[in-house]
């Protein structure tokens, strides 16, 4: 069994919304993006007991001229009383349960930064970008430190008489969700 859990050149994906398509994958590139090594920094240091606050990470927004699709694994450094909280698309709480959407939540523990759980992917297109919360439970003063890793893909719409057998379909956000 292939264990590359990414798509491959040639594949064809169904993208749900806001696309509501069939997208051939043309070319697929790598990448990789950690978060304190930009400048300026996305995040402050956070003290014992604070949180950051959700900060948007811009830096992961995909083009939109060629069209590109991200597929993203993401792992934190830390102990596991250091919690991250994500929103994708905006205002969207994301692993959490239907009855409190907002107590979901990766740490180093669930997803380190040496080898992201694939359980906690998401995907990106233009205009999604994610936004995260560190939450500091720990005794110390710490910088978030987020990894980012995954494959960029260029993407071109297909008909679907062209469709073929779909091995993917992608949809933004996770499951849907009520505001």
């Amino acid at each position: 069994m292939d264990k590359d859990p990414f798509l491959k050149e040639g594949y064809t994906v169904w993208i749900d919304e806001p696309y509501n398509g069939y997208y051939r994958i043309v070319r697929r590139e790598p990448f990789q993006f950690v978060t304190g090594e930009e400048s300026p920094a996305i995040f402050s240091t956070v003290a014992p007991g604070g949180e950051s606050g959700f900060e948007n990470i811009d830096t992961l927004e995909p083009d939109n001229d060629p069209l590109h699709l991200y597929q993203v694994l993401w792992g934190v450094e830390h102990s596991d009383r250091v919690k991250y909280y994500l929103k994708i698309p905006a205002g969207q709480n994301r692993y959490g349960v239907d009855q409190d959407k907002e107590i979901g939540f990766i740490s180093a523990e669930e997803s380190p930064w040496y080898d992201p759980n694939p359980l906690f992917e998401f995907w990106l297109i233009h205009d999604w970008i994610p936004a995260i919360n560190c939450v500091n439970a720990s005794p110390v003063t710490q910088t978030p430190k987020i990894w980012f890793k995954g494959m960029k893909y260029d993407i071109e719409k297909i008909p679907q008489a062209q469709a073929g057998t779909v091995v993917k379909k992608v949809v933004f956000g996770g499951i849907k969700n009520t505001p």
